[in-house]
């Protein structure tokens, strides 16, 4: 479950969250039938999750019951008694449905636009394929590939004989090449995969390589060789060797293993050779459709600059402040376009980081800049991959003072166009906040004028901006350096 406030047309903030694995389908997929002890574990759960949202003010409850349940014979009257137990009312929805939920989610927290994605969402009962982009949703499948129901039709032993783990992969390959095939043969740009055995697999993955993820696995991108390595050292073992392994919950060992062959199978018949991680799945698309028929337009970008502006109000920040850096950055980032050279991607990013680049001031002044990256890296803005999160959280680390160095860790270890990426954006920052200086919104607008060597920027203020002026001069050096242009601001040139 997760507990959220609305926040606006395009935003939401989750307030808390809870998860109980109760295996509720346990046994089911071979029998047809709901077990009394899954059960009582699943209405116990309920229990406590109805309890929480009574004590934390919830308005409206949303539920949904997936394969578990609509494939049960039992299934209808498990959810009549969590009503008559919990309060709660549970709408049986269909694979289709399902996958159409699960988009919504993954689409609101991973930038989708100009990328023909496969997303992958796996759960207990069901394996639900979707493919599309930021626009609709192409191909929705639900396929009988669940962790669960894996592991109740294959798992007598543990760890599988050699003839159970080719018939698994046989089994698998056979159920998903139809619908894969189609969707290959549209072509892939991306593949996102959610659900928590993915992510499990994911995080895993990220600590063999020696990386111990910020906050939230959304945006973080991992290898299908890397992954292909961890199933077999997860198919070799048993569910206690499973859980010594670093990021393998103890919980889910009797069945990741189940999962990295879903996952790793349906990569190869595709030929993806890396996948990115989803934090967002059912739940917050169960949440987005209500937004959606409330009448709230979806925007990617939108998306972004609500989560960036929530995080500055939750960290006690100046949002109207921080508007105002940002269309000054993306006035003067069009404005010197033609020098710099970079992309509306770039341009989304430097919108971004000019909202979360003062966070660290409210903290503590003297170390603002390393204080306001880790606030940006930890602060769960929605809708970008880990690499961009990285530009946007050293962009804003950046638009102070201090120039990028290679003896810089995380500056280090992004690719050399990243680098330059940060770069610009830092040098762009610096002088829109230069603009700001006295934090008055004296500068209103910028007016920019690019000649062979030069750009010159004209402020548009209300009242004396000498001090802007002033500021910003000081802060044009890096820009300066990394487009080589001289640049005059009011007709002043820095020294």
């Amino acid at each position: 479950m997760i507990i959220a406030d609305v926040t606006g047309p395009q935003s939401f903030f989750v307030v808390d969250r809870e998860r109980e694995r109760v295996k509720l389908g346990a046994g089911a997929f071979k029998t047809g039938k709901l077990r009394a002890v899954p059960m009582q574990a699943a209405l116990d759960a309920l229990k406590r999750f109805a309890l929480l949202c009574k004590r934390m003010g919830v308005q409206r409850i949303h539920a949904v019951a997936t394969s578990a349940v609509r494939e049960a014979r039992n299934g209808r009257k498990f959810l009549t008694e969590v009503k008559r137990r919990t309060g709660i009312v549970a709408q049986p929805i269909g694979g289709k449905d399902e996958a159409g939920l699960i988009y919504r989610g993954i689409r609101h927290a991973t930038d989708l636009r100009g990328r023909r994605a496969l997303m992958l969402d796996l759960g207990g009962g069901s394996l639900e394929i979707m493919y599309g982009n930021d626009q609709r949703l192409v191909i929705a499948e639900s396929l009988p590939l669940g962790v669960q129901r894996l592991r109740d039709n294959f798992g007598g032993q543990d760890p599988l004989p050699r003839r159970a783990r080719d018939r698994l992969i046989k089994h698998i390959r056979q159920t998903a090449k139809p619908v894969l095939e189609r969707v290959r043969k549209r072509g892939i740009d991306t593949v996102v995969c959610t659900s928590g055995t993915q992510m499990t697999l994911g995080l895993a993955c990220l600590r063999l390589r020696g990386r111990d993820p910020w906050g939230s696995l959304n945006g973080y991108v991992i290898q299908t060789s890397e992954l292909r390595d961890l199933h077999s050292q997860l198919i070799d073992t048993d569910a206690p060797g499973r859980s010594r392994l670093p990021g393998i919950d103890e919980r889910r060992s009797d069945i990741v293993h189940y999962g990295s062959a879903v996952l790793v199978t349906v990569l190869e018949i595709v030929g993806a050779s890396e996948f990115q991680l989803c934090g967002a799945s059912l739940r917050e698309g169960l949440l987005l459709q209500r937004m959606e028929k409330a009448g709230s337009r979806r925007d990617t970008q939108l998306v972004r600059v609500a989560a960036a502006t929530e995080l500055v109000a939750r960290a006690g920040g100046e949002p109207q402040r921080a508007r105002r850096v940002a269309d000054l950055s993306l006035r003067l980032f069009d404005g010197a376009s033609r020098a710099h050279k970079l992309a509306k991607r770039e341009r989304g990013l430097l919108e971004i980081a000019a909202l979360v680049a003062d966070l660290g001031r409210h903290l503590y002044h003297e170390d603002r800049e390393h204080l306001t990256y880790q606030i940006v890296r930890g602060g769960g803005l929605r809708g970008l991959t880990d690499t961009e999160l990285e530009i946007v959280g050293l962009t804003a680390r950046y638009s102070r003072g201090g120039a990028p160095k290679a003896r810089h860790r995380h500056f280090a270890e992004l690719d050399t166009d990243s680098q330059h990426i940060v770069r610009v954006l830092a040098g762009i920052l610096r002088i829109a906040d230069g603009l700001d200086r006295g934090r008055a919104g004296v500068v209103k607008d910028i007016r920019c004028r690019l000649t062979r060597d030069t750009l010159r920027i004209s402020p548009v203020a209300r009242g004396d901006a000498s001090l802007e002026v002033w500021s910003a001069t000081k802060a044009a050096k890096l820009f300066a350096q990394v487009v080589d242009l001289e640049i005059v601001i009011n007709g002043v040139k820095p020294r």
